[in-house]
């Protein structure tokens, strides 16, 4: 028995569009693209960022006639810089052993610092004084000089490398004063507490 197989069909090709974008002259398996451009406003922004990186990039980076935020950052962090340290020698200067020797006999100054300390201070020292974390501040021996201006200086400045941070940077300076005061109030009473850490270093002199 003969098997006889029609023709296939041509498929008729598909004319241009009556309306509407006209058709590529590509085809990829048998699909046609229109030739359909993107709308005007589309490619105008296009080429304004690519303008405008050109001309910032220029600006900032290569011509450099403008600051960047981190340029602004780096200028205000020294200006910041310029004026603690003012601040801090202008402190030193008024801050010495008798001031803070006259302080810790000032009962307003003491307790404000008193206050400041239980604010601040009781999660290292204890409210007492007798240490936690930080050393016990009521026994005779000191891990950071031996002066009352030691003392400041450390309240101050902290310990690096340690938890005392430097309350310079959050306190006023009347606040680290009394604190200074109520601290140095402290040496002597032998507060049962943490084992003495430090050098000897007695009572302070008159």
């Amino acid at each position: 028995m003969s098997v006889t197989h029609a023709a296939p069909e041509s498929v008729p090709e598909r004319s241009e569009p009556a309306d509407g974008p006209p058709l590529m002259d590509h085809a990829y398996d048998g699909i046609r693209e229109y030739d359909n451009p993107l709308p005007g406003w589309w490619s105008l922004i296009f080429i304004v960022t690519i303008v405008f990186a050109v001309i910032y990039g220029v600006y900032f980076h290569v011509g450099h006639w403008a600051k960047t935020p981190d340029d602004k950052y780096q200028a205000q962090l020294a200006d910041w810089t310029e004026k603690k340290t003012i601040r801090d020698q202008a402190e030193a200067a008024r801050v010495d052993e008798a001031g803070l020797a006259r302080n810790a006999l000032d009962v307003k100054l003491v307790e404000h610092g008193a206050k400041v300390f239980a604010q601040k201070c009781v999660g290292c020292h204890k409210e007492d004084g007798r240490g936690e974390i930080g050393p016990n501040l009521t026994d005779r021996f000191q891990m950071h000089g031996a002066t009352r201006m030691d003392i400041y200086r450390t309240i101050r400045g902290g310990v690096p490398s340690t938890a005392m941070i430097a309350w310079g940077d959050q306190l006023a300076a009347d606040e680290l004063l009394d604190v200074a005061a109520f601290v140095i109030t402290l040496r002597g009473k032998n507060v049962p507490g943490k084992a003495p850490q430090g050098q000897a270093v007695g009572d302070f002199g008159p």
